[in-house]
């Protein structure tokens, strides 16, 4: 009796003095976000990139992005140091298996915010005749830098403009920006931009409008009159962006994995 007495208080004594669980850590979460916009190219653009940035490991997480012209990608998440390669996938002739392979498009680096996750719109161009090479411009996003409700209006005509947006009516000289508020007319359910050169009126669209939209208005000569490139953003969760959560590398699949021997 004395025994079983002896251990059951062992073993209770073992179960307290167990180090306690400890709660599993937290995934890291992205340091930035992009979306990809094409810029003066009207193709579709099939792309992908690597969240973790290790694009040179045999069993990197690749995730396809896809382009479309006129609009820009989803929103992407990234967990690098700013420093992000886009890829493309090569054609399957040249590879001559069935799995996708990828080649890099070009690198670009990307802002770090201390404290907060960043946001960036990269403008891309792919090669043409005159240039061999991918471009990449790459513009602060920020919700700090442009916050909802906010607009910032991009001229690169060669003369001043002046332009109507919603409630708020500014010019523009060339090569210049400025930031207004986007404030629909009273009862209002779409805004509309309006452009004169002096007084001639060179262009005027509506689009449907909420308080929570922001973005950028780029507007440059075209070959009848002005082009105008609209790009806008509804705030959304993060974890709605592509890439959100994954691990740095794919894991291997069952027929692939080989115990070792002992």
């Amino acid at each position: 009796m004395r025994f079983y007495l002896l251990l059951i208080l062992f073993s209770q004594t073992f179960l307290f003095a167990q180090e306690p669980v400890q709660e599993p850590l937290k995934k890291a979460g992205p340091k930035g976000l992009f979306t990809v916009m094409p810029w003066n190219f009207q193709g579709r653009m099939d792309l992908a990139y690597a969240p973790w940035g290790n694009f040179g490991e045999g069993n990197a997480t690749i995730v396809p992005l896809t382009v479309f012209p006129g609009a820009p990608s989803a929103k992407c998440a990234y967990y690098t140091n700013g420093k992000l390669t886009l890829l493309r996938q090569k054609a399957s002739e040249q590879t001559g298996t069935g799995l996708p392979v990828y080649e890099k498009v070009t690198d670009v680096t990307l802002p770090i915010k201390a404290g907060r996750i960043s946001d960036s719109l990269l403008l891309v161009t792919p090669p043409t005749a005159q240039r061999p090479t991918w471009s990449v411009a790459p513009l602060d996003f920020d919700r700090q830098t442009l916050p909802p409700g906010k607009f910032t209006f991009s001229s690169r005509v060669s003369q001043p403009i002046s332009l109507a947006f919603g409630e708020s009516s500014f010019s523009l000289a060339p090569n210049s920006a400025k930031t207004i508020e986007g404030k629909m007319k009273e009862g209002g359910r779409t805004i509309e931009l309006s452009i004169k050169l002096g007084s001639r009126r060179l262009f005027s669209q509506q689009w449907p409008h909420v308080s929570a939209l922001r973005g950028l208005f780029f507007v440059s000569s075209g070959e009848n009159g002005l082009k105008v490139t609209r790009f806008v953003d509804l705030p959304r969760p993060v974890e709605q962006a592509l890439g959100y959560g994954v691990a740095p590398i794919t894991k291997l699949e069952e027929d692939d994995f080989q115990p070792e021997e002992f």
